[in-house]
């Protein structure tokens, strides 16, 4: 959510007099499919909001749940009015696609909404949707309550305001969606390998890392969850060792009952089941504990680490932590004794609503860096293990920032360095760091600039694709640099959708050369429409060893402005300097909606690309899906992908294993994790040894 501060409003702006509206002006607000509207809503004046928390509006309802009344300024700033939608036939969602869409023009104010169903008993229900401007005042809400039906409350939280808002409800109806994926033959796709193979009811966002001493052996790692609709669920683990055609699944990574680093703590020992977790709650502690975002890396010396962010062990303090997993064995087991505190929020006093996010890790193989006299070259089995890097976003104690932050390890990940920021920004909500090593030892971390409430330094430039780099094993970090301007994908990528997507970038470094390369989805516009690329921008160092960008290139090679949305994108540069991008790609729907995986190949450094399907069936993303806590269904903001000179293997979530007869062995209702081999040319992919 972009939530701004108001800035430099002139002295006569502020003392002009302000009209009077009726309250919520109409409330309820009512639209239905047969008067769609558009219908004009208008707020109350709020001539000094300044509502401070991000808390999903929680200062707007009283401690029963129904609204507070009316509030004009002050830190809880705010007002609640409700939306009643009307269908002629109960049935009328089960053959029409749609919803209610909202949209107002900020202009000098900043409002962000949140909408909740409205319970009978005129308490507050689940939060659905929320939508927060990109940029402060100035900007844009939008957002749309999927399928919408019965009653809302919707509540208009004055974050920097000092006037009135005004927005248009309108009911729309949009294409309608078959039932099940259309068969597509040409391509064909490859043969796809499931590693989920437990009792979870559904396993998303995963990574890939690939063992430098032994290619056929792979180690990954996704969300695997208890129960979708209350979206409850630890990180588990996966391990090959021929090539991702078959997989063992270890589970849940273990959880300690108290990290012996804490004084206190109150994590759950208890691992969680579906069975143990099913229903609406209330649930037991160890179903509320959380583990996510799984990045996964290798050494030299064959161990694996893997970096989770991790919901509060702490009972006296709030916000999340980053523990490192460590497997010594091909990653078959994660022991506990392994476990790692990377960085805690004992005794902090951030808002339970903060998060610390997306976390990556990546291991030094170059350089004897760290751990004793730097000698030279990091070599494979050497008994040396290189500086381990690991980032994330470090939300502030202030809405609404959210800096990169990094961390270090000098021994093997025993002990870590005390987080510091590297982006020099305190205005910023930023997403999505993701580190490299070049073959020099530089340690490059990217990440997405998505909001600003000013556009100060470093962010003179404005929103975008940033990029930092340390020569001194991470001591310290160079200015953060934009190597591309950013159309950032919406949050839905089309009316039919109803699940998340982001503009997060992937990153690497070519070992051939010391090119960085960063891609992303950006949303193209069009006469027509729009849809979603996959770009890329590389950086090629110049004399003085500065990585100088070009112009972004379009990977996807489907027809420009086509209406067919390609997003999610990951990806990998071999030893010989091959690039590597996997996606998912909606170009064999004719309605832009079901799901292929797609990869991109390009062996002249990003010049010039070709495209292979990955998938041989498509997917549909509304079966059974997880539902985070803003009301999106959820198929996975990244996905996996690692490559050497002969193959590429992607890894990623999708559901075409419920395209099949229930009857079948194969079935599954549920989003499992999948692996493909994608040879490059004649060559064979790793095969190990079963």
């Amino acid at each position: 959510m972009g939530f701004g501060a108001l800035l430099g409003l002139s002295s006569a702006l502020i003392s002009a007099p302000l009209p009077v509206y009726a309250a919520g002006s109409p409330d309820p607000v009512v639209v239905s499919d047969i008067a769609p509207g558009p219908l004009t809503w208008t707020s109350d004046n709020f001539p000094g909001g300044a509502y401070v928390n991000t808390d999903n509006a929680a200062a707007c309802f009283d401690s029963t749940g129904h609204p507070n009344p009316y509030t004009p300024t002050g830190p809880n700033a705010c007002e609640v009015f409700t939306l009643t939608v009307n269908l002629s036939t109960s049935t009328f969602w089960s053959t029409h696609t749609g919803g209610v869409k909202f949209h107002s023009d900020e202009g000098i104010n900043d409002f962000d909404f949140y909408v909740f169903r409205k319970n009978t008993d005129g308490t507050k229900g689940a939060l659905i949707t929320a939508q927060g401007a990109v940029g402060g005042t100035g900007g844009v809400e939008d957002f749309t309550i999927d399928k919408a039906q019965g009653d809302y409350y919707v509540a208009a939280v004055a974050f920097a305001t000092v006037t009135f808002t005004t927005g248009t409800f309108m009911f729309f109806v949009g294409a309608s969606i078959p039932n099940t994926p259309p068969i597509v033959k040409s391509p064909p796709g490859f043969p796809s390998f499931r590693a989920s193979q437990d009792i979870f009811t559904s396993h998303s966002e995963p990574h890939m890392a690939m063992n430098p001493l032994n290619h056929a052996n792979l180690v990954a790692g996704s969300k695997q969850y208890v129960n979708n609709k209350h979206y409850l669920f630890r990180i588990g683990a996966y391990s090959s060792f021929d090539g991702g055609q078959t997989w063992s699944d270890a589970g849940h990574l273990p959880v300690p009952a108290c990290p012996s680093s804490f004084s206190q703590c109150s994590s759950p020992t208890a691992d969680t089941t579906p069975t143990e977790c099913a229903g609406d709650g209330p649930f037991n502690a160890a179903c509320l504990f959380t583990t996510s975002d799984i990045w996964l890396s290798f050494d030299d010396e064959g161990n694996v680490y893997g970096i989770v962010l991790v919901s509060p062990s702490s009972n006296t303090g709030s916000g999340w932590e980053m523990w490192m997993y460590k497997s010594t064995d091909g990653g078959r087991t994660w022991p506990l004794a392994n476990l790692r505190v990377i960085h805690n929020h004992i005794n902090h006093s951030l808002s339970s609503d903060f998060l610390d996010d997306k976390d990556a890790i990546a291991v030094d193989n170059y350089t004897q860096a760290g751990t004793g006299p730097i000698t030279g070259p990091n070599q494979p089995r050497d008994g040396h293990i290189g500086n381990i890097y690991a980032c994330w976003g470090l939300d502030g104690t202030t809405a609404p920032t959210q800096n990169q932050v990094f961390s270090r390890s000098l021994d093997g990940g025993n002990t870590w360095s005390t987080a510091f920021p590297v982006s020099g920004a305190t205005n910023a909500r930023e997403i999505g760091c993701q580190i490299a090593v070049a073959p020099s030892g530089r340690v490059y971390v990217s990440f997405f600039v998505y909001a600003l409430t000013v556009s100060g330094p470093p962010y003179l430039s404005g929103l975008g694709q940033y990029l930092t780099w340390s020569d001194d094993h991470g001591v310290t970090f160079t200015p953060p640099l934009k190597v591309a301007s950013v159309n950032p994908v919406p949050n839905h990528l089309q009316a039919a959708d109803n699940f998340r997507n982001e503009s997060l970038p992937g990153m690497a470094v070519s070992p051939k050369d010391g090119s960085v390369y960063v891609t992303w989805a950006d949303e193209n516009t069009y006469s027509s429409g729009q849809d979603a690329d996959i770009l890329l921008v590389k950086g090629t160092p110049n004399a003085a060893g500065i990585p100088v960008f070009g112009s972004s290139v379009r990977v996807n090679q489907d027809p420009i402005a086509d209406g067919k949305d390609q997003f999610q994108p990951q990806i990998a540069v071999t030893a010989s300097g091959q690039v590597d991008i996997s996606y998912f790609d909606r170009r064999n729907d004719p309605g832009n909606f079901f799901i292929d995986t797609y990869l991109s190949r390009s062996n002249d450094g990003g010049t010039t690309w070709t495209d292979t399907r990955v998938t041989q069936a498509m997917s549909d993303p509304r079966i059974n899906p997880p539902i985070d806590g803003a009301g999106n269904y959820f198929y996975g903001d990244y996905q996996g992908l690692v490559a050497d000179d002969t193959c590429a293997m992607p890894f990623w979530q999708d559901t075409h294993l419920a395209n099949l007869n229930p009857k079948s062995s194969t079935y599954s209702p549920f989003q499992e994790v999948f692996s493909a081999r994608i040879p490059n040319g004649s060559s064979k992919c790793p095969r190990g040894n079963g």
